[in-house]
Parts: C-alpha cells; sequence; structure tokens
C-alpha cells in the first residue's frame, strides 16, 4: 500500500524524463524506416539475392514500426502518471493545508492527527463536534488519496518495466495476451472520449474499465462488449453505484444452448468483464453506462454479443434506471419476432432499480428477475466500498435461467 511517505518521495520530472527520452526513440525509429523504405541499393540486384534483400528489408522496417508503437505506449504511460504524481501530490498538499488550519498534521503513515487545541475544553458541544467532523472528513479524504495513489503506483510501474525492457508492450500477460500499459491506455482514452480529461480517482479508473469496450479474456476471443452511456444531472459526493448480474455457475443450460457461466460469488472487486451484464450509476461524472459482455456457447467456444437497452429517470438525487438485456444465443434473438418472446415470456435479464447517495447513506430499492445473481456497491468518492444488496440463486442448478429468469423479486 502507498503510503505519505511515499508520495512525498514521488518525483514527476524523473518519470517524464521516460516520456521525453521514448520520444527520442520514436524519432529515431521514424528515420530508420524512411531511410530502408527509400533504400535503393538493391534495386538493382535480381533473383534470390534479390528476393533475400527484399525480405530483409522488410522485416528490419517491421521490426522498426513495432518498436516504435512500442516507445509510443510506454510515453503515454510516462507521460499520464507523471501528470497524475502532479496531481496527488497538490491534492495532498491542499489537505495538509486544511489540517494545519486545525492545528492537525499528516503523518508519514497516513494518519490525520495532533493535539487538541490548548483551548478545546472550554468550546460548546456544538464547536467540539465540528472540530471532530473536519478530523474525520480530513482523514476520509487521505484515505481516498491514498487509493488513488495507489493507482498511479501501478501505472508507474508499468511504465518503469517497459522502458526498462522488462515489460513488452504486447503478449506479456499469460491470461489475456494485453499489457497493463496497453490497457490502461485503452481504458484512459475511452474515459477521455467520454468526459474529456483522464480519470484521476478510483472511481474515475472502475468508469474507465467499464466504458473500455475491448475485451482482454482469451475466452471472448476479442469480441467487444456492447456499452451504452446515458447522461443525468451530476450529484456532487454522490459517488458510483455498481450493479452486476452474473452467472455464478461455469456453465448453465439456455435451450437450445449451453452458455458459459461467470463461475464467481460476490466480489466487490470483480472487474467489468465477471459480469454478463453491469449498470454503473456515476453521480459525480453525471452518466449511467450499462454493459453487456459477450456470451459463449460451451461446446462450440462461439461468442456473440446482444445490445442491452434500458431508460433513465431522475428526481433531484433519486436516479431510476430500467433495463433489459438479451441472451444473444437465444433463438430469433436478432429478430422482432425474438425479442418479443424473450419480453413477454419473461426470459431477459431484466429490472427497474431507484438508487440514492442520500448524503453517505446510498440507498437502493426496486425490482429484479430471479435470475442471475445480483450484487450492487456503492463506493464513496473517497473510495470506500460498501456492499448495498446482493441476491444468490440456487448456486449449484444447472437450468437456472430457464426456471427462475421468469420470476422477479423485489429490492431490498
Amino acid at each position: 500500500m502507498v503510503t505519505v511517505a511515499d508520495i512525498d518521495r514521488w518525483n514527476s520530472e524523473q518519470v517524464r524524463e521516460v516520456f521525453h527520452r521514448t520520444q527520442k526513440q520514436i524519432a529515431a525509429c521514424d528515420t530508420m524506416v524512411a531511410q530502408f523504405t527509400n533504400l535503393s541499393v538493391f534495386g538493382q540486384w535480381s533473383g534470390q539475392t534479390a528476393e533475400a534483400a527484399k525480405t530483409s528489408v522488410s522485416g528490419t522496417i517491421l521490426d522498426f514500426t513495432d518498436h516504435k508503437e512500442e516507445a509510443a505506449v510506454i510515453a503515454n504511460a510516462a507521460k499520464e502518471a507523471a501528470d497524475d504524481i502532479d496531481a496527488v501530490k497538490q491534492k495532498l498538499a491542499a489537505i495538509r493545508t486544511d489540517a494545519a488550519a486545525q492545528s492537525l498534521t499528516v503523518s508519514p503513515d497516513g494518519r490525520v492527527d495532533g493535539p487538541l487545541p490548548a483551548s478545546f475544553d472550554s468550546w460548546d458541544s456544538a464547536a467540539q463536534s465540528k472540530y471532530y467532523a473536519i478530523k474525520a472528513q480530513l482523514q476520509e479524504q487521505l484515505d481516498g488519496l491514498l487509493l488513488s495513489a495507489e493507482n498511479v503506483d501501478k501505472n508507474l510501474a508499468a511504465a518503469i518495466d517497459g522502458a526498462d525492457g522488462d515489460l513488452p508492450v504486447k503478449d506479456v500477460d499469460p491470461l489475456d495476451g494485453t499489457s497493463s500499459i496497453a490497457r490502461k491506455a485503452n481504458q484512459t482514452q475511452a474515459f477521455n472520449d467520454q468526459f474529456g480529461r483522464n480519470p484521476v480517482s478510483a472511481n474515475d479508473w472502475r468508469m474507465a474499465e467499464m466504458l473500455d469496450t475491448n475485451t482482454y479474456h482469451p475466452k471472448y476471443k476479442g469480441l467487444d462488449s456492447a456499452v451504452v452511456v446515458k447522461t443525468i444531472d451530476k450529484v456532487p459526493g454522490g459517488g458510483l453505484q455498481r450493479i452486476n448480474a452474473f452467472i455464478p455457475r461455469d456453465n448453465v443450460h439456455n435451450i437450445p444452448h449451453l452458455n458459459r457461466g461467470d463461475d464467481r460469488g460476490f466480489d466487490p472487486a470483480a472487474d467489468a468483464e465477471d459480469s454478463r451484464v453491469s449498470i454503473y450509476v456515476d453521480y459525480d461524472n453525471g452518466v449511467v453506462v450499462m454493459r453487456q459482455n459477450p456470451s459463449i456457447e460451451t461446446h462450440s467456444g462461439a461468442v456473440k454479443v446482444d445490445t442491452p437497452t434500458f431508460g433513465v429517470a431522475q428526481d433531484d438525487e433519486r436516479v431510476q434506471v430500467t433495463f433489459e438485456a438479451l441472451d444473444p444465443f437465444a433463438p430469433f434473438h436478432d429478430q422482432k419476432v425474438g425479442d418479443y418472446v424473450a419480453s413477454t415470456l419473461g426470459v431477459t435479464v431484466r429490472g427497474t432499480l431507484i438508487t440514492s447517495p442520500l448524503d453517505g447513506a446510498p440507498e437502493v430499492e426496486g425490482q429484479l428477475s430471479n435470475y442471475p445473481a445480483w450484487e450492487v456497491y456503492n463506493d464513496s468518492p473517497s473510495g470506500v466500498t460498501t456492499p448495498m444488496y446482493q441476491y444468490m440463486p440456487a448456486r449449484t442448478d444447472p437450468w437456472g435461467p430457464l426456471r427462475h429468469l421468469p420470476g422477479h423479486h423485489e429490492v431490498p
């Protein structure tokens, strides 16, 4: 875990040096590609020697191009890490300033503390309560900052490893074949495309992961997830509420197919690919995002995805989301008759939920289909995750979709 002392030791200019050096490598690669492309020394040659020379030159050009692309990803990661370091250090300085105004200090191990003011005993109860409330608020801000710093530290480590050659940009992860640098770059771009800025806080990064339509687990065979975004009025300080629908078994019967499940239980750390359907209500950024991951037919390994539908209504801080998602392997799923039959028979993942941040006491209510499993979490701006609702159908039932999808239950 990153500490305050670690943040104090960070130096963004040293990280930017990685960016500057990789920029020079990119320029050098451009020069070499241009030189080899225009190389005419073998122009008058013929036969096997000429073919071998052309093959060698083409391979060299490809090598330089690949190196340039990898250097560009590392450069981008280094620049973002340096900018994030500056942002974290500025926020830490602001917390220290606010703490000093209350005669408090920020310790190297992450505590906001200090002796009580000399006149504290003479204060009335309201003033004393306000002092303790300010102290608790500063501690919460510091805890959230340290969580954000943890993400910055991971990105920084990836950038350094990439620059050292310890972390190749391509085919680094034995599970998904994608480097952490490339994945972070995709998430950053998706977030920037939506909000016009890069992710900073822990909740920003959760949303960045949600918005990135790329899939990384090999079971999805590179097929993108379907992501739909709708805007709401911002509720500053409202945080993020995550709603996940997942299949707890490794596979289930969904006539006429056997579908692969998510094979997991309740998990507040589950990422965007670990559920069939997810909905994120982001009060601070003013969006509701619904994501449907590709479905997998177990025997053939075939992969398909469908686009979910949802509507949003808002009353002050309360947000109502009504949604529906259809299995893309369902009969006639791509025809109107298939949609009609699925909705009429109630064999879709569907529901209506009303969420509210309620000044630090978040609530959720509504109605959900009886399948699959459901989990709802609230992530405060400071990074504290609180389970709000969990529902688990018969986990071992291989016929779960057929038995339970037509029904529904009340939340909570």
